[in-house]
């Protein structure tokens, strides 16, 4: 591969980590953006040139001088899968004869002679990644991380090692989009969780599953974990390795050789929480940490079985979990002030708006919860319109914004309103972006939780600002 590499989509999580890591290691990286953010101010700062038109002229010198020679043996292209196949410049460069590589492919290529983490599922991946990225820094560990979120312990998506280190342990997300996680080979890995998503791209949840079975197939003999909730899915699925180690999260339970089990018990406050951790072969430990909720718990249970087989100790698993700060944009309490907190959350599947809404009602069980809620994509808004309904009417008062469409282009009938009409039991606004502040004060929020994948997070500074405003001193 070349050492002069061009990101289409470079502000990706995925993405940005990929290029953090070749300018790390002295390759000239560049790249395109449509979207001007935190990450690619970030970026930049760091010396990575970014365009935002997605013009030829654009393009590095070099590289359009190669592009207008044809010369095609110095540049390699990266292509996140949100970049849609008829992009001008994708087909351009694709027609021109770079060698184009999807994100995935060249994750499978940095990873492939590396003792490899894997940690895959349709929920948890990036708390779970995260904390078992922190859990073999903090220890001493040699360690690599391509993250899919901002670390608050580090303020980046990428963990490199010193360079003396050749092999250093690696921790990645085993990303399910796309059939992306089909590129790693890992020396061990964790399911977290098979329930059905990304149905735009394998049409029924079964070939899900069966994709599933496929990644767990090219982990090596001994080293895949599954959680309990994975487990009961992805049982029946032909293929699934006998090997594999199923995870009870039931304290007291027979437990297999390395394994966790975990239940929490979460105190009220501004996302202060404890769980009982359980390793086996030795005695319980009581962890008080930050994260709230049970399926934080269980996302800890994960990192530490994967800790467990990197070489960690008990005694400084539990001491990571103590000393983990978070991760950007979950859980994340933004303000917190009398009269009034403001969360921040990834959830964008009803199975992680359940989880976070429960979490929520665990750390202010007696505060008026209000949430905002953004869908994220037309299909899974139509996949899931029922799901979205059911969990969303667990609020006091729910304020819906537009689909953020992404990649997609809008589908006849699926807007927020569809999901509202469906909710029982709970006020609903669907406002315009334009009336969204003032609907939002009308909701008169105690405890405000920001919940979807898409742009959302630039709301939280103009809601912080105009309700505090509107508040007694």
């Amino acid at each position: 591969m070349t050492d002069q590499l061009y990101f289409l989509g470079i502000g990706g999580i995925g993405m940005s980590a990929l290029a953090r890591w070749h300018r790390h290691h002295g390759a000239t990286v560049a790249g395109h953006d449509r979207t001007e953010t935190a990450l690619t101010a970030a970026l930049e700062a760091e010396g990575i040139a970014i365009d935002a038109t997605g013009r030829e002229d654009a393009l590095p010198q070099d590289l359009l001088d190669d592009l207008k020679a044809g010369r095609t043996d110095r540049w390699t292209i990266v292509r996140t899968p949100a970049v849609p196949d008829d992009f001008p410049l994708l087909i351009r460069l694709r027609e021109a004869g770079f060698p184009i590589l999807k994100r995935s492919e060249l994750l499978g290529r940095i990873t492939a002679d590396r003792p490899l983490l894997a940690v895959a599922g349709t929920h948890g991946k990036t708390t779970t990644s995260t904390l078992l990225a922190h859990l073999l820094q903090q220890n001493g560990t040699s360690v690599e991380a391509f993250l899919g979120g901002i670390a608050r312990s580090t303020g980046t998506n990428l963990l490199v090692a010193d360079p003396g280190e050749p092999h250093p342990w690696t921790v990645a997300e085993a990303d399910e989009f796309d059939r992306s996680f089909l590129t790693l080979h890992p020396r061990h890995a964790v399911i977290t969780s098979a329930d059905a998503d990304h149905l735009d791209i394998y049409g029924t949840p079964d070939v899900l599953h069966r994709a599933m079975v496929d990644f767990a197939a090219q982990v090596e003999p001994g080293g895949l974990i599954l959680h309990q909730e994975a487990a009961a899915t992805l049982r029946g699925v032909p293929g699934l390795p006998e090997h594999s180690i199923y995870g009870p999260l039931a304290p007291g339970a027979n437990l297999p050789e390395s394994w966790a089990a975990a239940h929490s018990a979460t105190a009220e406050g501004a996302g202060g929480a404890a769980f009982t951790l359980h390793l086996s072969g030795y005695a319980p430990i009581d962890i008080a940490w930050s994260m709230p909720g049970e399926h934080n718990a269980a996302n800890a249970t994960a990192a530490a079985a994967l800790a467990l087989r990197a070489g960690v100790t008990p005694d400084s698993i539990a001491r990571g979990l103590t000393s983990f700060p978070g991760i950007a944009r979950r859980f994340e309490i933004r303000h917190d002030a009398p009269g009034l907190t403001v969360i921040d959350d990834y959830a964008h599947h009803p199975s992680e708006i359940d989880n976070t809404i429960a979490a929520a009602r665990a750390a202010f069980p007696s505060r008026r919860l209000v949430g905002v809620f953004q869908p994220h994509l037309f299909t899974r808004t139509r996949d899931f319109l029922d799901g979205f309904a059911t969990a969303l009417s667990k609020l006091d008062h729910a304020v819906l914004l537009p689909i953020y469409p992404a990649r997609e282009r809008p589908l006849p009938g699926v807007d927020a309103q569809a999901v509202g009409e469906k909710m029982v039991g709970c006020p609903v606004e669907c406002p315009t972006e334009s009336r969204f502040l003032d609907v939002l004060e009308t909701c008169d929020p105690d405890v405000l939780l920001f919940m979807g994948a898409g742009d959302l997070d630039q709301w939280i500074p103009p809601a912080i600002e105009q309700l505090s405003a509107s508040r007694p001193t």
